[in-house]
């Protein structure tokens, strides 16, 4: 599980348990990689294991930004019901657990940080700055 607040309020939220559901029904509760990769390839003796993570295609971390976040996160084509070993073997061919995509990840949360951060300092700035003018006294 990611250590990004951000990415887990998204994941605790109503509008994801909505995305989970509509992935859940059209893969009928199934894989979706053991479906591709048994039955629907032909493979004879394929078979197709429940699915139990859901699993996004696009990591939502990469984003560089909270609402590319949020449309990755909700988005139900980005996202695949996996069962636990496919979720694995998805997360080792993207190598999303290596040193260097970990350390990307950190720099990339940080960088959302800071430029959330300087969006308040503006917007504080800008109230006390003008938007507010007192009134004039000789009048």
């Amino acid at each position: 599980m990611s250590r990004d607040k951000r990415y887990q309020r998204l994941l605790n939220s109503p509008r994801w348990w909505e995305v989970k559901r509509v992935v859940w029904q059209r893969a009928g509760g199934l894989c979706e990689q053991c479906k591709a990769d048994g039955i629907a390839a032909g493979v004879p003796g394929g078979y197709v294991t429940p699915g139990v993570d859901c699993h996004h295609i696009v990591p939502v971390e990469t984003a560089k930004d909270v609402a590319t976040m949020e449309r990755l996160c909700y988005n139900p084509d980005n996202v695949r019901l996996l069962c636990i070993p496919c979720h694995i073997k998805a997360h080792q061919d993207m190598r999303s657990h290596t040193t260097a995509e970990l350390k990307a990840n950190r720099q990339r949360r940080q960088d959302r940080w800071v430029e959330a951060m300087q969006a308040k300092f503006m917007r504080a700035n800008t109230d006390a700055d003008g938007d507010h003018e007192p009134p004039d006294p000789s009048t």
